[in-house]
């Protein structure tokens, strides 16, 4: 009995001496982030056999909790990554020196200053600056979110650095966790250590940790099962060139000789939140940037083009702006000899989106619109032809001439031009950005004051004699190109305008004249006819020599049989301001999809401002979340003073028991010893 005396009290004086000394671990720790209590937990020997042993050190947690953190952590990191960012855009937009609101009202007021007195040299001047001005905003602008977007690949090969340190970090832990459990060693404090990792690696992607030895080594898993880490081996992540875009980097993952992309696979945290804000912020404010300055250049172009300047020459572009778009062919592409281009046949009905083509079969495609996901298939597209309209879904035509296949699609304002030596072979990719350097390649064309358009190339004089009350509203050149007949400076053909007495319809008609020899007119007819119902307020257009549509005129009113107007090139005319007027009208016009210049614009404002709105609440949500999941978490495995203090007690008074136990064992020997002399 004795012996049993001091064996019990010797295993329980060794017992609560471990309890001790993990309750002073816990008090230690109290402060260490991620640590997790520990307690000991004791059983009883199994009979015959008395006394205590320790069963087991446990490690207080709730897994569940644990990866709900993880989970938290990273929409935190994603949220607070893309208000970083939007802060800045939103700054950015707003900020005097890339304002482009602020420089459009500069511009148009100085344009008004010219239509006010259109002579005036100064006038003049001011304009061009404030014009220069503009592109300098614009170009200033789209520079500036080039360099956004090239600081995010910067910190993206960053995080990638911190995330490959991580995953090999677990990796080690791994190997050395599942060694100390196979002698028996206490691995909890690793296991925390390796948990604060994996809460690490949270902030930058989405993970999952799966383990099928009861936690001994863990899996770490992107949220769409990618592995990263298998037990002892970790996946090296990369950064590379996009494709097909070089610019639009791509997040590769490397296990031995496979690489694979996995951008779209990063789900949420830091580095996967900075590639949303990238394709669903800053690449869409790109383009719309873009296609303002596209539509902005084009429109201002196209009026200038058909004014008189102070030489008595038609106008020439104001602007240089963007004639092609960009297109990128994918690296896995198998056509032989494929060359493509992206041109504009109308600005205005350009989108603000990129576009994905695909070879889907022998003459057939697909094409993506990537801002809004709408498809376009070639079987739904009309017929191109020369004198054919674009249909609704987009025309194609496609040409086998010259030995080289040639693929043409026309589709909202950008046309598309696909050359291969063979067939285009089906899973072929290209990437389209019609309007992303739009304001990129903006600059101002013109720098003398002299060459600016403000006046009408045309002026028309009613008859003195004329005795009804039809007036002229308006004159419009269609036809501006450098092949104009107007190029000259001067109108090829004067014409004249004499209506006609009524039909037998009571209709009054007009017929055209050639006067270019006054003494002997010759009829021009319209639309095949030398005589033409007039009605008030409709156009009547008037061709070139070689039949082509060259400019129309408007009247109002009521004209009487025998009235005329004449129309002839506006010759020492550069005092009239009819088309600096024009110019100045396309600042309240709908010219960019339904808006006005500076209302597309505070379109752009308005939206990243309702996303920098939205993304901050989700920011300060996911920080109420994370702060409550991190709550529930360490009310199970902080570590509580008062209760360790409290087992501290506890485990000291049971250690001075224990050793009492001993003392009396001692006690008792020595009594028997004396009673046997």
């Amino acid at each position: 009995m004795s012996s049993g005396l001091l064996s019990i009290s010797t295993q329980a004086l060794t017992a609560n001496q471990s309890a001790l000394a993990y309750t002073g671990q816990n008090i230690a720790n109290v402060n260490t982030e991620g640590y997790s209590r520990q307690r000991v937990n004791f059983a009883t020997q199994e009979p015959p056999v008395l006394g205590v042993a320790v069963q087991d050190v446990q490690r207080i947690t709730d897994q569940f909790l644990v990866q709900q953190v993880w989970r938290d952590q990273s929409a935190l990191s994603s949220s607070e990554q893309q208000a970083k960012k939007i802060e800045l855009l939103d700054s950015l937009m707003v900020s005097d020196s890339t304002n482009l609101s602020t420089a459009l009202d500069s511009y148009f007021e100085a344009l008004q200053l010219a239509v006010d007195d259109p002579l005036f040299i100064a006038n003049r001047q001011l304009f061009l600056t404030e014009a220069d001005s503009l592109v300098s905003t614009f170009k200033n602008l789209e520079q500036r979110l080039e360099n956004q977007q090239a600081n995010l690949t910067t910190e993206a090969r960053s995080m990638v650095t911190s995330i490959n340190s991580i995953t090999q970090n677990i990796a080690q832990l791994n190997v050395k966790i599942g060694s100390l459990s196979a002698s028996g060693q206490n691995i909890n404090s690793l296991k925390d250590e390796r948990d604060q990792l994996v809460k690490e690696l949270s902030k930058y992607v989405s993970v999952d940790v799966i383990s099928s030895d009861g936690g001994v080594t863990a899996s770490v898993l992107l949220a769409n099962g990618e592995p990263l880490v298998s037990g002892s081996r970790a996946a090296v992540l990369g950064i590379r060139d996009g494709s097909p875009d070089p610019s639009q980097i791509e997040v590769t993952l490397s296990r031995g000789n496979v690489v694979a992309d996995i951008t779209s696979l990063l789900g949420e945290g830091a580095l996967g939140g900075m590639f949303s804000y990238r394709d669903t912020i800053l690449q869409p404010v790109r383009s719309e940037i873009g296609r303002l300055a596209l539509v902005f250049s084009e429109t201002m172009n196209q009026l200038h083009r058909e004014g008189m300047d102070l030489n008595g020459l038609m106008g020439s572009d104001l602007f240089v702006s963007a004639k092609t778009g960009q297109a990128y062919a994918s690296s896995n592409n198998q056509s032989l000899g494929a060359r493509t281009s992206l041109t504009f046949y109308d600005v205005t009905q350009l989108k603000a989106s990129d576009y994905e083509v695909e070879i889907t079969g022998l003459n057939t495609f697909t094409i993506k619109r990537l801002s809004d996901g709408a498809f376009f298939n070639s079987s739904d597209m009309s017929a191109l032809t020369p004198s054919s309209d674009v249909g609704e879904l987009g025309s194609f035509s496609l040409d086998s001439s010259g030995g080289e296949n040639r693929l043409t699609v026309k589709l909202d304002g950008f046309t598309f031009s696909l050359t291969t030596s063979g067939a285009a072979q089906r899973g072929d990719l290209f990437l389209l950005q019609p309007t992303i350097n739009g304001a990129r390649n903006m600059d101002l064309a013109i720098t003398r004051p002299e060459s600016l358009a403000f006046a009408s190339p045309l002026r028309v004089t009613p008859e003195p004699a004329n005795s009804g009350n039809a007036e002229v509203v308006s004159i419009k050149i269609l036809d501006s190109e450098d092949t104009s007949y107007l190029r000259p400076g001067q109108l090829t053909e004067p014409v004249e305008i004499v209506f006609n007495a009524l039909n037998a319809s009571g209709e009054q008609t007009y017929t055209v004249y050639d006067i270019t020899d006054p003494a002997n007119p010759v009829v021009v007819p319209i639309n095949g006819a030398n005589e033409n119902l007039y009605t008030a307020g409709e156009p009547i257009v008037i061709p070139d020599p070689a039949n082509n549509d060259l400019f129309q005129i408007t009247l109002a009113n009521q004209p009487n049989p025998g009235d005329s107007f004449l129309v002839e090139y506006n010759t020492d005319g550069v005092s009239d301001n009819a088309n600096a007027l024009a110019m100045a009208n396309l600042q309240r016009a709908e010219t960019s999809n339904g808006y006005s210049y500076q209302d597309a614009y505070g379109q752009i404002l308005a939206e990243v401002g309702s996303q920098a709105n939205a993304i901050q609440i989700a920011y300060m949500a996911n920080q109420t979340i994370l702060g409550a999941a991190e709550d529930s978490l360490e009310s199970t495995r902080g570590v509580n003073l008062d209760e360790e203090a409290t087992r501290l007690i506890q485990y000291q008074q049971a250690y001075a028991a224990s050793a009492r136990l001993i003392t009396t064992y001692q006690d008792i020997f020595d009594s028997l010893i004396s009673a046997v002399r």
